[in-house]
C-alpha cells in the first residue's frame, strides 16, 4: 500500500510537470527566485538591450573595414581588461579600466562602437562575478541599452558644443565626464533593479548614489582620459593614438597596482584591529 501511494504521489508529480508549459519550464530552469514583477523587469531589459545591441552591430557593420579593425581593436582591449577589475580599497565596489577604451571608441566612432565595447565588456564582468545566466545575458542587455542611450545623449551634446569653436575642447571633456558618470548610473540602476524586484522592495536613490558614487567619479577619470585621447586624434591624426596607447596602458596598470596595495594594506589594518580586539577580550 505504502509504495501505491509512492507511486501515485510521483505519477501526480510528473503530470503536472508534463502539463507545465515550455514558458513554465524554462522560468523555473533559470529564474526559481523571480517573482512576476521581477520576471518582467528581466525579459523587458533583455529585450531593449538586444535591440540596442543588434542596431549598434547594424550600424558598425556598415562602416569601412579599417574603421571595424578599430572597433575590434577597442572591443578587445575593452574585454580583455574586463578581467582584471580594479577594487575601490575599503568598498566592495569595483571598475574595469577598459571603460578607456569604451569611451575612446564612443568618442571617435560613435555610440554604435562604444554598444557592442560595453555589452562585451558587461558579459565579461557578469561571467567572472556570477555563475547564473540570467545574470550574465541581463548584464550584456543592460550594459548595451545604457550605453546607447549615454551614447546618444553625447552625440546630441557634440553637436551642441561643435557651434561653439571657441569653447569645444573644454566641453567635450566636460561632456564626456558627465556622460560616463550618467552611464555608469544608469547601468548599475538597471542591474540593481532586478534584486530590488526579486525582493519586494523600494528601490532609494540616495542609498545607491552613496554606495556607488565613488566607482562613478572613476569612470569620469575614465571619460576624462578618453576625450584627452580624442582631443589628440583630432588635432593630429589617428597615428598619434598608437603612440598613445602604451603610455594610457602604463597609467592603467599603475593605478591598478596602485589600488591592489591598498586593498591589501587595508586587509592588514582590519586583521590588526581583529586580532587587537581579541587580546582586549
Amino acid at each position: 500500500m505504502p509504495a501505491r501511494g509512492i507511486d501515485a504521489s510521483a505519477m501526480s508529480t510528473d503530470a503536472s510537470t508534463t502539463a507545465r508549459s515550455p514558458w513554465q519550464r524554462l522560468h523555473q530552469a533559470l529564474m526559481p527566485d523571480y517573482n512576476r514583477k521581477a520576471t518582467i523587469y528581466w525579459w523587458t531589459m533583455v529585450v531593449l538591450g538586444s535591440v540596442a545591441l543588434a542596431a549598434a552591430v547594424w550600424e558598425v557593420q556598415q562602416l569601412s573595414l579599417g574603421v571595424i579593425a578599430q572597433i575590434v581593436l577597442g572591443t578587445a582591449f575593452a574585454v580583455a581588461a574586463g578581467f582584471f577589475p580594479v577594487r575601490i580599497p575599503g568598498s566592495r565596489n569595483s571598475f574595469v579600466a577598459g571603460e578607456v577604451f569604451i569611451f575612446l571608441l564612443l568618442l571617435i566612432h560613435g555610440p554604435g562602437a562604444a554598444t557592442v565595447a560595453a555589452a562585451g565588456e558587461g558579459f565579461v564582468g557578469a561571467f567572472r562575478s556570477s555563475k547564473r545566466w540570467t545574470s550574465r545575458i541581463a548584464s550584456l542587455a543592460m550594459a548595451a541599452l545604457a550605453m546607447s542611450i549615454a551614447g546618444h545623449v553625447m552625440e546630441l551634446g557634440m553637436a551642441w558644443s561643435n557651434g561653439r569653436s571657441s569653447i569645444a575642447p573644454g566641453l567635450v571633456l566636460l561632456i564626456a565626464c558627465l556622460v560616463a558618470v550618467g552611464y555608469f548610473m544608469l547601468n548599475t540602476v538597471f542591474v540593481s533593479l532586478v534584486i530590488t524586484f526579486k525582493r519586494g522592495e523600494r528601490f532609494n536613490l540616495r542609498d545607491h548614489v552613496t554606495n556607488f558614487g565613488s566607482v562613478g567619479i572613476a569612470f569620469g577619470g575614465s571619460a576624462l582620459i578618453a576625450a584627452l585621447l580624442h582631443l589628440t586624434v583630432r588635432q593630429s591624426g589617428m597615428s598619434v593614438l598608437f603612440g598613445a596607447l602604451p603610455v594610457v596602458a602604463m597609467l592603467l596598470t599603475t593605478v591598478h597596482y596602485f589600488m591592489r596595495q591598498q586593498e591589501a594594506q587595508e586587509v592588514i589594518r582590519r586583521g590588526r584591529i581583529e586580532a587587537a580586539e581579541r587580546e582586549a577580550k
